[in-house]
């Protein structure tokens, strides 16, 4: 039986030299940037850099601070008929200033076997019926399938990302989102009063042809993913068990601190880090 570590979700929003070729205007795109339906090594348990990441892309990100994006994403392993992994994470809150936008988080695939990355991404946008305005919420599925077995590649971000053997189209959705607002009120309805469905939502377009999502052409460079192991090694290092090369006591946060605050200087612009 190989051990279940639960996931770590981290955030980081990098400028467009760092990532991808930002999208036409007004076409918000979301898309699944790791893994792909290809062969990885096992992570090695001893070595914290080889947590395996899962990564989504938005690209025209600042079109969906009315959307209130949210992930869920969970692993599902053949072998044992078993899912593991489960994260989710709110972006009511998130800061779209920077462009493309990455979401992620990390876990352990220490067994060999075959596996299914299942995931759901919700948003909700403005549905107007003659003078009335209501919310809806809706949501689309991403699902990859990979492989993990002893002596295949590592997991290479930067590599896999600047080449599009193994890239899909259909790991993407884009759709074009209009510049007409509603202020809608809290609903009594409790349930969706649970699911933030008030406030502010925008219209989405519904003219044909819908856009056409292009995963492939995010590029993952080398310093998203120095930020991606900095933000997981902080956070480790807050954990009841935390690696041997973390500093003691409360140089734990001046490490976290630190490392945010040389990510800002070195690339611009961070998004904000899980604690």
């Amino acid at each position: 039986m190989y051990l279940v570590c639960r996931a770590l979700w981290s955030l980081v929003g990098l400028f467009a030299c760092f990532g991808a070729t930002v999208n036409a205007a007004n076409v918000l795109e979301i898309d699944l940037i790791f893994p792909r339906n290809d062969t990885y090594a096992p992570t090695d348990r001893s070595n914290n850099a080889s947590w395996f990441p899962i990564v989504f892309a938005i690209q025209n990100a600042e079109l969906a601070r009315h959307l209130k994006l949210s992930f869920d994403t969970h692993m599902w392993n053949y072998s044992n008929m078993d899912t593991f992994g489960f994260a989710d994470h709110d972006l009511t809150d998130a800061n779209y200033t920077n462009e493309p936008y990455f979401v992620y988080h990390h876990l352990k695939i220490d067994t060999e076997g075959s596996y299914s990355l299942l995931s759901k991404v919700f948003w909700q946008k403005c549905n107007k019926t003659g003078d009335q305005v209501s919310i809806d919420r809706t949501s689309t599925n991403f699902g990859v399938d990979l492989t993990i077995k002893k002596g295949a590649q590592g997991v290479d971000l930067v590599a896999t990302t600047a080449e599009k053997k193994t890239c899909s189209t259909k790991d993407g959705i884009a759709f074009n989102v209009t510049n007409e607002t509603y202020e809608v009120p809290p609903s009594k309805n409790s349930y969706y009063r649970s699911h933030l469905l008030d406030g502010t939502c925008v219209v989405l377009a519904t003219t044909s042809p819908t856009p056409t999502a292009n995963p492939c052409k995010v590029k993952v460079g080398t310093a998203v993913v120095a930020s991606m192991s900095a933000s997981l090694h902080a956070r480790l290092c807050k954990d009841l068990y935390p690696p041997a090369d973390c500093p003691k006591d409360d140089a734990v946060q001046k490490l976290a601190v630190t490392g945010v605050a040389s990510f800002v200087v070195a690339l611009g612009a961070i998004g904000f880090l899980l604690a």
